[in-house]
């Protein structure tokens, strides 16, 4: 009875709320009420009265009323309603997740201010100033603190995949929803229903608003989602940890903080319109198109902050005499545009600095103007158009050195010296876009342009090509159209740096890379294009290469390709280049997905230690960069800051790249104090790795006993996972019968397919990505506790086994983390859905009935090592929110599994009745996602 027991109810039925989520509630009750008046409304009152139907029985079910109705009988239920019936009851509690998420992103934005207005006697955790405390805590000196500071490189890259199914247009509309849900609380009664109109009219939009495409969306469409992240709450977001993390120094010690106010601690990356791996659709026409907009994006930021500047920076010459470069660069503005020194020279003529503003706002404009013209494939001259970022860094320290030569030190420091350092960090880019293909895709180009000779096994030619003076290609010669995408994709990379500058496309990511060869192919590649000349005396390079490591053989491997590569003398000449300093990409979607959870963790920490040791032999600065995704089976599941707290001591040093992916993007930086939080949590987690070490806490044997369990634990869940998944084509068989794989091609989430091109239909062919997200559809959720069970099951059958787990999930944050993400994902998962789909998609129930031995002996595992009597008993609040999600789950569940019984039994007449069938499977599929979460 225990055991069915874990199974069936992984966690409670919800408790009470704790007193400071009662607004939550109250959002949430508000919400739904207001949904069912629109449906009501606007479907009538049979949708709505169905939608009741199934919320009120799943609730019933879930809280183990007597009368509610079983899983099959309500299927039944579902199973006479008709498609149209199914999408309005699908679409009813899709909208309604989304209302839920936005609701709990409000109460976190409610919750920190809560925290801001007690001040400084009792900051929020992860906060700038607690962050601060716990330095001191630790022992590190103001100077230590300060200096970690200045070293901050912090890039989180924004990426696009097929499984992220917030659109943009709901975007705004949750940001509007969750300005209502506040303004809500604290206004007064005379305002109150005013509000609530305007947030009934936001639920009106959302109603008539298609949560997923009709059509696929283009690159360029996913290019414009990440474009207004980072116009609408990226850089304001940025500008805000940047400025709270100077504050808080400067209190906490008493020390000035001007130094670092001027520094550079974070940049915005991006993969979309870059990444070509697999993705035929980023063509270089469309890398070039994406860099022009997010230039044209920042160009316009930059212009809006000047425009406000010289509004309120009125100098008079009269009170502060102006700089004579000023003067003299004023005369050089007035030839350059006449019209503006026209409108401006009597308004302006006793306020130099001002004029000087309105210039520099004038030739941003201009800047703009030909990124817009290039963009639509007429470029234009623009004579007044900045040359280059360096040009407007020189014009800004001329504003700077005028405010300080007339005294006015702080409104320098709260008005040009924050667009002054946005500048220095996202120059005329905005974005720094990777780019990124497979290896095999390089080698195939370069073996074309340069055919390989039986003698040439060590790559001399190679080597003796990349320090060559004349180019391989010449231009009359004949090459495929695939070496001819390959070489203009190094064409595009050039022209993005003479247009925006170098840092706006830097950085050639190498899929699977497995040798040296790999890297130095790219080289060649980049030589052709004129990015690299090695023939001179001095090295010169525009691009990083950077390796991408993604199976557990190929991370195993990466210290001695690193080795390799950092001793050989052409690649010597690389690194003298780009300043001693490599990029290395670690991979945690194809590593979960070859060896499951717990070996690919554990792999993915061994390599970052062994590659940290390699490079500080070899005196070359490493910046890891982390591939990972936002389900558990691809490395997410965890806060941002127990995930930073978990990577191995010594290994970021302050600098650190992250991809954030999926629907984790919208989750993070939906709103714009979510974003703020987000990136000070992320700061906070990186300056305290820098001063921590779990090992300093425990003795040398200790350290040793718990590898070798992590060892052990990591061989034993690989062979059972490697069997399941890769010996035997029944689970994959499984997969492919009973989750709607399929189905997520149709529904349009984003432009990248589901399967590798060329790639075998089987599990060897199929993305980590939607991998794990057929698995969380159908609520198994099995790439995070697959090999879980025996694997830690067996470690802590013994007392003394059980004790030593505890411990070191006691003392090293990595276990605790690996442990927190387990127990995560098994609290949502659920069996009883699962079965569900199976018995009723014609699945193997046999097959079923072992994994569900697995699940069951990761859950006691887990239990037995927390001491808990339900998962998740120490997070109550996440706790609480999968027991109140789990019923407006449940009929989405039940609602594709109807869905995809019909599309597989032929029933649909015609394509309309087909079409219309697949429609409402992409809905469910997109309220399965919004429901669970951590599903990308």
């Amino acid at each position: 009875m225990r055991a069915r027991s874990c199974i069936i109810q992984p966690v409670p039925s919800p408790a009470p709320p704790r007193k400071e989520d009662l607004p939550l509630h109250d959002d949430v009750r508000w919400l739904a009420g207001a949904l069912g008046r629109v449906i009501k409304r606007l479907e009538g009152d049979e949708a709505f009265t169905i939608v009741e139907r199934l919320r009120v029985a799943t609730r019933g079910r879930r809280h183990d009323d007597p009368d509610a109705p079983t899983l099959d009988e309500l299927l039944r239920v579902i199973d006479g309603f008709t498609v149209e019936q199914c999408a309005i009851a699908g679409r009813a509690f899709t909208l309604f997740f989304l209302l839920i998420n936005t609701a709990e992103q409000t109460h976190r934005v409610r919750r920190r201010n809560a925290y801001l207005g007690k001040g400084s006697s009792d900051p929020q955790p992860a906060s700038a100033r607690w962050t601060m405390r716990q330095l001191r805590s630790l022992g590190a000196s103001a100077a230590d603190i300060e200096r970690a500071m200045l070293s901050l490189d912090i890039r989180p890259v924004l990426t696009a995949h097929p499984t992220e199914s917030t659109r943009r247009t709901l975007l705004g509309l949750q940001a509007r929803v969750a300005d209502g849900l506040l303004a809500r609380e604290s206004a007064p009664s005379d305002e109150l229903r005013l509000i609530e109109q305007s947030l009934e009219g936001e639920v009106e939009l959302l109603w008539l608003t298609n949560e997923v495409r009709h059509d696929r969306p283009s690159v360029l469409d996913e290019v414009s989602s990440a474009l207004w992240y980072l116009e609408t709450r990226l850089l304001e977001a940025g500008a805000y940890m940047h400025s709270t993390l100077a504050l808080a120094f400067e209190e906490e010690f008493a020390r000035s903080a001007d130094s670092f106010r001027l520094a550079v601690p974070l940049r915005f990356g991006t993969w979309v319109g870059g990444d070509r791996d697999g993705n035929p659709y980023v063509t270089p026409d469309v890398t070039i198109a994406t860099a022009r907009r997010a230039s044209h994006v920042i160009l316009g930021r930059y212009e809006q902050v000047l425009d406000d500047l010289t509004r309120r920076l009125s100098l008079s010459s009269s009170v502060a005499p102006p700089l004579d470069a000023l003067v003299k660069s004023l005369k050089k503005d007035r030839v350059l545009l006449p019209i503006i020194w026209r409108r401006n020279k009597k308004r302006n003529e006793d306020e130099p600095l001002r004029l000087k503003l309105s210039f520099m706002s004038a030739r941003i404009e201009a800047t703009r103007r030909l990124v817009a013209s290039r963009d639509a494939g007429r470029p234009r001259k623009e004579a007044a158009a900045y040359p280059s970022v360096a040009a407007f860094e020189d014009d800004l320290q001329l504003v700077r050195k005028s405010l300080l030569r007339a005294g006015a030190e702080q409104a320098c420091r709260t008005t040009v010296d924050p667009l002054y350092a946005a500048v220095r960090a996202h120059g005329f880019h905005g974005f720094m876009m990777d780019v990124r293909d497979h290896s095999d895709v390089n080698s195939a180009a370069v073996n074309e342009i340069m055919p390989p000779k039986d003698d040439d096994a060590d790559g001399d030619r190679l080597r003796s090509a990349i320090e060559g003076r004349r180019p391989i290609l010449n231009k009359s010669r004949k090459i495929s159209d695939a070496t001819r995408q390959v070489l203009d994709t190094f064409d595009a990379i050039r022209t993005i740096q003479s247009e925006a500058g170098q840092p706006a496309a830097c950085t050639y990511i190498v899929s699977m890379t497995r040798s040296t060869e790999d890297l130095l192919r790219v080289i060649l590649l980049a030589r052709e294009a004129g990015l690299i000349n090695f023939a001179g005396k001095k090295p010169v390079s525009r691009i990083d290469v950077v390796p991408l490591f993604e199976t557990l053989e190929d991370l195993q491997h990466a210290p001695v390709v690193m080795r390799s590569l950092l001793e050989d003398p052409v690649y010597s000449r690389q690194l003298e280049a780009r300043g001693r300093k490599q990029e290395v990409m670690i991979g945690y979607s194809d590593s979960g997905k070859d060896a499951g959870m717990i070996a690919a963790s554990w792999g993915l920490y061994c390599a970052q230690e062994s590659l940290a040791e390699v490079f500080d032999e070899a005196r070359v600065e490493l910046r890891l960069f982390h591939g990972r995704g936002g389900s558990v089976g691809r490395g997410g599941g965890s806060p941002v800051y127990r995930a930073l707290a978990a990577l191995p001591p010594g290994t970021t040093r302050g600098r650190i790249k992250i991809t954030e992916q999926g629907e984790i993007i919208s989750q993070q930086f939906g709103l714009l104090p979510v974003a703020e939080r987000t990136l000070e949590v992320t700061a906070a987690g990186v300056l305290l790795h820098e001063f921590s070490d779990w090992r300093k806490k425990v003795s040398v044997k200790e350290v040793q006993d718990f590898r070798d369990v992590m060892d052990r634990v990591s061989a034993r869940s690989r062979e059972v996972y490697h069997k399941l998944v890769y010996e035997d084509d029944a689970l994959f068989q499984l997969f492919r019968m009973t989750t709607p794989i399929d189905e997520l091609a149709n529904a349009r989430f984003g432009s990248r397919p589901a399967y590798r091109p060329g790639a075998k239909a089987g599990i060897e062919g199929i993305r980590a990505i939607p991998w794990g997200f057929g698995w969380t559809q159908i609520r198994l959720m099995l790439t995070g506790w697959l090999g879980v069970g025996t694997a830690i099951g067996e470690e802590v059958s013994t007392r003394a086994g059980l004790r030593r787990m505890q411990r070191m999930a006691e003392c090293w944050p990595f276990v605790d983390d690996l442990l927190g993400k387990a127990e995560m994902v098994c609290a949502k998962t659920d069996v009883e859905i699962a079965r569900a789909y199976i018995r009723h998609l014609g699945g193997d129930l046999k097959l079923l009935d072992l994994l569900i031995n697995e699940y069951q002996r990761a859950v006691e595992a887990l239990l037995l090592i927390r001491g808990h009597r339900q998962l998740l008993d120490d997070s109550p609040v996440l706790q609480s929110a999968i027991a109140l999600r789990n019923p407006y789950v449940d009929p989405l569940s039940l609602l594709q599994i109807s869905l995809l019984r019909r599309k597989r039994t032929g029933v649909a007449r015609n394509d309309t009745e087909r079409e219309a069938i697949d429609e409402a499977l992409a809905t469910t599929l997109s309220g399965i996602a919004q429901g669970l979460r951590n599903t990308g």
